[in-house]
């Protein structure tokens, strides 16, 4: 902030005062800079330091940068710095015939004041008492400080009014100060005049109506002198509205002065700008394009108020190199920029790929797939999400494709929403240049979820990726092309592939479709299957009268294994009738492996009292107890099963239950063998 030391008015009774308070007032303001900066500065001007000038408003004339004058005295920083050392010293010099032998100085360190060859310090001055002396419009720069004062008209109590008279009187006595404080004043000079208002005050001045400012400014314009007018400082808002929309409409835009004008016009709302740049916009893009780069940007920022992005964007064309399109995108061009982007277009043929598909942006015509390459071709990796505003024709999808060696992330994000909507054969197309692993970033995006789509890519996903069959949807065409030959060698072989199919294995995910299923169960059950898959297939939730024409083929097998494993899930499933040769080789099986549990329980004893349950444990945040120790039970049972680990399985699985021991039995015709009282007693029963 600049510290301005009020003007003296005379001569005050002790000279030395203006240098001890001037003096005072430099090291003030440059503590409070070093505060700032960690510095002291040698300029004045820097620092915002300007002391008192004389009654006229003179003062002496500064020899170097790091003087200033004040009325008698000059000013000078003679030495400043930073931290560690941070010197600072200044001078105040007599420059008067009353005060040329004196001579002040001050010594940061201390902030004594000094003078020349003396330690002594100087007692300070009394620089109110001096203000007040020195200054007759203290009392109006007090208020103007309280009250600003620039505006108008003000109440015969208002402040403002006190010291606007004073400052008017004083100016009229003829105080060289005050007057020049008043010609810089435009609301004194308007309220308190010295002389009959100009037409320029009326026309921007407080006090005129809208009528009369209406009138003056055409009368300025007859003259040729409203454009000065209007562009005087500090005119009024009230008196731009009047005088710009007569210059506007008599065309002085465009210009010499046009980006000043179209600016005031912006900050003051008149609304022929709107007209000029709608009505003009060919006239005015020939002007300003042939302007210096700083007056286009002036008026693109300050005429147009667009953002600074925008601009960058616009001047960019200007010189014929190619913008980001985000940067244009949004909102669409208004006439001025439309008639701009037709000049770079006119100057800079090489800019049309770019601006055809600008163009296709806005919506106004659809640019070609060659535009779209030759934009791609040099397209920074982070401009390819714009191409979600353009048409994504195969051709370009493509393009986009084939760019992945240097924008490989890029390229994938921006065909992601596409590839889905893409027809079979023209996604195969799209995709040729991709990696295996970029494919695979696509994986859920290329819609093979639907079992028709699937089953049209199987041959090119077996060809290009197979891990791409995680999540596939198949048909009964794509499990028999699964498990031919050429493909199920791929995978495993054919028994890996339908492990697969039914769920056994994890690893690629494989949906199937009803008669897909119904397909792999025909396949899994083809020739001597495993008694593990005979069981795991009999147990499925399949339809009673389904699950028996599945299983008939093993159920009139002579592999007693394989019947046993289809007697033990058809056990399970209601409304199945399990076949007595069957249920007999399942009992038999079962027998053997409860004569194991038995005789393997007898060492331990009969069993603790108790039941032995389910414990569901859940997921503790935080400390948790510590375990509770196992029950008898427990402890028994988890011996038991050690012990009978050794023991045969039975029917393909796990053993069945008690009910489905007594299902099976009575299938049999025969009695049901003893369940031991050891797994009895170990069965787990649910709470």
């Amino acid at each position: 902030m600049w510290l301005i030391l009020v003007a003296a008015a005379g001569t005050p009774s002790d000279p030395s005062a203006e240098a001890l308070c001037g003096l005072t007032a430099l090291y003030t303001i440059e503590r409070s800079y070093f505060g700032e900066k960690d510095r002291y500065d040698l300029h004045p001007a820097t620092v915002g330091f300007l002391p008192l000038s004389c009654i006229d408003g003179t003062r002496p004339t500064a020899p170097e940068s790091n003087s200033v004058g004040g009325c008698r005295f000059l000013f000078t920083i003679l030495e400043a710095g930073g931290i560690p050392d941070a010197p600072l010293k200044l001078e105040a010099r007599g420059v008067t015939p009353d005060t040329q032998d004196l001579r002040f100085l001050l010594e940061g360190r201390n902030g004594f004041i000094t003078r020349p060859g003396s330690d002594a310090r100087v007692d300070p001055a009394d620089c109110e008492a001096w203000s007040r002396e020195a200054d007759p419009l203290q009392r109006y720069r007090f208020i103007v400080g309280e009250h600003d004062c620039i505006g108008g008209p003000y109440a015969p109590t208002h402040p403002c009014t006190e010291a606007l008279t004073l400052l008017s009187n004083l100016a009229r006595d003829g105080v060289g100060m005050a007057r020049m404080e008043y010609d810089a004043h435009p609301t004194a000079r308007e309220l308190f005049p010295l002389s009959p208002p100009t037409p320029t005050q009326l026309l921007c001045g407080v006090t005129a109506t809208p009528g009369q400012r209406a009138q003056v400014a055409q009368s300025l314009s007859r003259q040729g002198l409203l454009l000065d007018a209007v562009l005087a400082p500090g005119c009024r808002d009230e008196g731009l509205r009047a005088g710009l929309p007569v210059l506007l409409r008599a065309g002085a835009c465009p210009g010499k002065r046009c980006t000043r004008l179209m600016t005031l016009a912006r900050t003051s709302g008149t609304p022929e700008r709107l007209a000029v740049l709608e009505g003009r916009a060919s006239a005015l893009a020939s002007w300003l394009w042939n302007q210096p780069a700083t007056e286009q940007r002036e008026f693109l920022v300050n005429a147009l108020a667009l953002p600074g992005g925008r601009v960058d964007a616009l001047l960019r064309l200007r010189e014929g190199s190619r913008p980001g399109l985000q940067e244009l995108n949004a909102p669409p061009p208004g006439p001025l920029e439309s008639a701009w982007l037709e000049r770079a277009r006119t100057a800079h043929p090489g800019l049309a790929p770019f601006l055809d598909l600008l163009g296709e942006l806005h919506h106004r015509r659809p640019a070609s797939d060659a535009a779209f390459r030759d934009w791609l071709s040099t397209a920074p990796c982070d401009q390819l999400s714009m191409t979600q505003a353009l048409k994504p024709t195969v051709a370009r999808l493509r393009a986009i494709a084939s760019i992945q060696p240097r924008c490989a992330y890029e390229a994938v994000q921006a065909l992601r929403p596409h590839v889905a909507k893409l027809p079979p054969t023209a996604l195969i197309d799209v995709l040729t240049p991709l990696s295996a692993e970029q494919l695979l970033w696509l994986q859920s995006n290329l819609g093979l979820t639907d079992a028709a789509r699937a089953e049209a890519l199987f041959d090119w996903v077996m060809e290009r990726e197979p891990r791409l069959l995680d999540g596939f949807v198949a048909s009964p065409s794509v499990v028999e092309r699964l498990l031919a030959p050429v493909n199920a060698d791929r995978l495993g072989g054919r028994e890996a592939v339908l492990e697969v199919l039914l769920g056994r294995m994890h690893t690629p995910r494989i949906s199937l479709t009803p008669f897909a299923f119904n397909f792999v169960v025909t396949e899994s059950l083809r020739g001597t299957p495993s008694a593990l898959r005979v069981r795991d297939i009999s147990e499925r939730y399949i339809p009673a009268e389904e699950k028996l024409r599945f299983l008939s083929g093993v159920l009139r097998s002579t592999d007693a294994r394989a019947q046993a494993a289809a007697a033990a899930g058809l056990t399970k499933t209601t409304d199945a009738r399990v076949p007595a040769p069957a249920a007999r080789a399942c009992l038999e099986e079962t027998r053997a492996t409860l004569a194991c549990i038995a005789s393997h329980a007898e060492p331990l004893g009969p069993p603790p009292p108790g039941e032995r349950r389910f414990i569901f444990g859940g997921c503790g945040v935080g400390p948790q107890p510590p375990p509770t120790p196992p029950s008898p039970i427990e402890t028994y049972c988890t011996r038991l099963e050690e012990k009978t680990a050794s023991c045969p399985t039975a029917c393909g699985g796990t053993l069945l239950d008690a009910s489905g021991i007594e299902r099976l039995a009575s299938a049999a015709g025969e009695p049901p063998p003893p369940i031991p009282q050891a797994l009895r007693a170990c069965t787990h029963v649910l709470p």
